[in-house]
């Protein structure tokens, strides 16, 4: 239990005192004994012992430093009127002078001030000094409002307003509950309803508050579900949040009862690297994993989990038995590119999350294999890895593998029923590629999924709830699927919450040698520099699968196939001739050609490279001055580009070799 002292300067007043006593143990109740103290009371160099103090007001603060020894701990009360009150003083006529009368001048004053906080400015106040009540200046006036004062209330003052005594604040509590540590249950709810009696200026912060709750208690309800034991630690090893399983495994009522370092020795803890055996806690054996949080690239804690070794044994086994694993990790993604360096940064701080990823990339160019590897990397490793391809089976079919069927729910079902992939994957991660493939349908009923994580079977009428991580891939432009109707922009925005974005091989060209390398061994060596040439000259349109098919080739007939020999070191097709080259750019200048502007040269080249055309600035200069001589292209100046002329689209039109 904690213990709190309450310091006034004297014990006049016991009413009030007493008043803000009961209200701070009807929120606390017995989890604080509060006890009073006042200033005129202790001597010199006395020292004051308890787990907070709380000052009447700035005075008592400023004095109170005297007597304890962590400042830290001191906090000032604040005090705010009833909503009831506020009701009596709007009833006032407006421009009415009213005197506002406490035990004090300074008193009068604060609670003059906490009527303008709250918005009260239709009537005039004026704060009672009891030292100028005998020179008159208040004996026009014939309203008073007082907080549980009347007898201070001049005799002359013809109607008074008793609002009663101020309560403490609600930011005042709160203040104390995080100070203390007893962000518990029942007094968030006793907060909850209290706040509800007050009017304070700060509604913002009453709002941040319900929010926060909220999330929290969201958070804390999926969490404490989990078989898998979680903590939040800080820098310095200090425990933040546990959930039950962590408490049950630790042995503890609260999170600060943990003493970690008594559990798991400070190397581990330390250690940049998770330990591969299993550690011994209490008599148990877990599996344990850290994953540091950062913000803006500063670290500021880790997430430690613990997992029951005999759990993970059984689950591993079934897994290993259905196909439901994971085979790749991080390190075993062959890349020497910085877009694929960046791809792999941004998905290792992805994996320690728990949203959903869509993964984007043209065929073949390794969605699965990041999928692999973020399950891997995230706390769900030792759970289920389902994957399923949704454009290889038919629409009725998807449905009955992702959610499963009760027995006899349509013609051909098993008796028994089927359990779905959606369940199968629980708690560890399932994995949807070609997600712009299902149907209407189906898109309607993972809606509903990704946003209750529940399932209902085909044939059934009961939801089931799942604890799964939601990957997605996709080869389309979803955003254009979108725009024509044919994919739900509600379950877009709810897939595309931490994007992930492969680049294609033509695009991270350092990659493909390294790679051909990993998929020829020691072949590899055999390739002479002129054939690399061409293999990195290649545009590569079937991604890394292309290039895994062309090395199966190499080792076969130990030659590169047609595609790739029938171009010359620079990239250009050798069938190409210079009239060949000479339509290539036209029609390329044809196609950029607008009423403001045409393409300038840097953009000429980079079009033809993308058509697997290759050619320098020199020589692209030489071939657009060719042009121009014979009236097919304007060639502008700065921004205004080359554009093509007629004389040009007629020689395209009539050329049987145009491009």
């Amino acid at each position: 239990m904690k213990r709190v002292s309450l310091i006034y300067r004297t014990s006049e007043n016991s009413e009030a005192i007493k008043f803000i006593k009961n209200n701070l143990e009807d929120i606390f109740g017995e989890h604080i004994v509060f006890t009073n103290c006042y200033l005129n009371d202790l001597a010199d160099g006395q020292k004051l012992h308890a787990d907070a103090f709380l000052a009447i007001d700035e005075y008592i603060y400023q004095q109170a430093s005297a007597y304890i020894r962590d400042f830290n701990k001191i906090i000032k009360i604040t005090r705010s009127p009833e909503r009831e009150a506020l009701k009596k003083i709007s009833k006032i006529p407006a421009g009415t002078d009213v005197l506002i009368v406490n035990d004090s001048y300074n008193s009068s004053l604060d609670t003059l001030n906490s009527f303008y906080e709250v918005g009260i400015s239709h009537i005039n106040m004026i704060a009672f000094d009891e030292s100028l009540a005998h020179t008159g200046i208040y004996s026009h006036l014939n309203i008073a409002i007082t907080p549980a004062e009347p007898q201070l209330v001049p005799s002359h003052i013809k109607e008074i307003i008793d609002i009663g005594y101020r309560q403490v604040s609600f930011e005042t509590m709160f203040k104390l509950m995080k100070l203390l540590d007893l962000d518990i249950s029942i007094i968030n709810r006793n907060l909850f309803r209290y706040m509800q009696s007050l009017v304070e200026s700060n509604s913002a912060f009453h709002d941040n508050y319900v929010y926060g709750h909220l999330k929290s208690e969201m958070l804390s309800h999926i969490v404490n579900s989990s078989k898998i034991a979680m903590l939040l630690i800080d820098k310095y090893n200090q425990i933040v949040y546990a959930n039950s399983k962590a408490l049950q495994i630790f042995q503890a009522d609260d999170k600060n009862d943990i003493q970690l370092e008594r559990f798991i020795e400070p190397a581990i803890l330390t250690a940049a690297d998770t330990p591969q055996d299993p550690l011994m806690i209490d008599g148990g054996s877990y599996y344990y994993s850290k994953y540091p949080l950062t913000l803006m690239d500063e670290v500021t804690g880790y997430y430690i989990t613990l997992q029951d070794e005999a759990e993970v044994s059984i689950a591993n086994k079934l897994n290993r038995q259905k196909g439901h694993i994971a085979k790749y990790h991080f390190k075993d993604i062959i890349h020497e590119s910085p877009g694929m360096k960046h791809v792999i940064k941004t998905a290792k701080q992805i994996a320690l999350t728990d949203h959903t990823v869509l993964i984007r990339g043209e065929s073949g160019t390794g969605k699965e294999l990041i999928a692999q590897s973020l399950h891997n990397a995230s706390y769900r490793n030792k759970f289920p890895f389902v994957a399923i391809n949704c454009a290889a089976l038919p629409d009725n079919l998807l449905e009955s593998e992702l959610f499963g069927y009760e027995g006899g729910a349509f013609t051909g079902a098993q008796a028994k029923g089927k359990i779905g992939l959606f369940e199968q994957a629980n708690h560890g991660t399932i994995f949807l590629d070609e997600i712009g493939d299902i149907s209407p349908k189906l898109q309607s009923r993972l809606l509903r999924t990704i946003q209750e994580r529940q399932v209902m079977r085909v044939g059934s009428d009961r939801l089931i709830d799942v604890d799964i991580r939601l990957i997605t891939a996709t080869n389309r432009d979803l955003e254009a699927a979108v725009r024509e109707g044919s994919f739900r922009s509600d379950l877009f925005y709810r897939l595309n919450v931490l994007p992930i974005i492969i680049p294609p091989l033509r695009k991270r060209k350092e990659d493909i040698l390294p790679l051909l390398q990993h998929f020829l061994g020691t072949t590899f060596k055999n390739i002479p520099p002129a054939q690399l040439r061409q293999l990195t000259d290649y545009n590569w349109p079937g991604n890394i699968r292309e290039l895994e098919n062309i090395a199966t080739y190499y080792q076969t007939l130990s030659a590169l196939p047609p595609q790739i020999s029938q171009q010359n070191g620079n990239g250009i097709p050798l069938r190409l001739s210079g009239v060949s080259i000479n339509l290539a750019i036209l029609k390329e200048i044809r196609d950029h050609t607008q009423l403001s502007h045409g393409i300038g040269r840097v953009a000429l080249i980079q079009s033809l490279s993308q058509r697997n055309i290759k050619i320098s600035d020199f020589r692209l200069r030489s071939e657009l001055a060719a042009l121009q001589e014979k009236g097919y292209i304007e060639v502008g100046k700065g921004r205004l580009g080359t554009k093509i002329t007629e004389t040009g689209l007629d020689f395209l039109a009539h050329s049987n070799d145009a491009m």
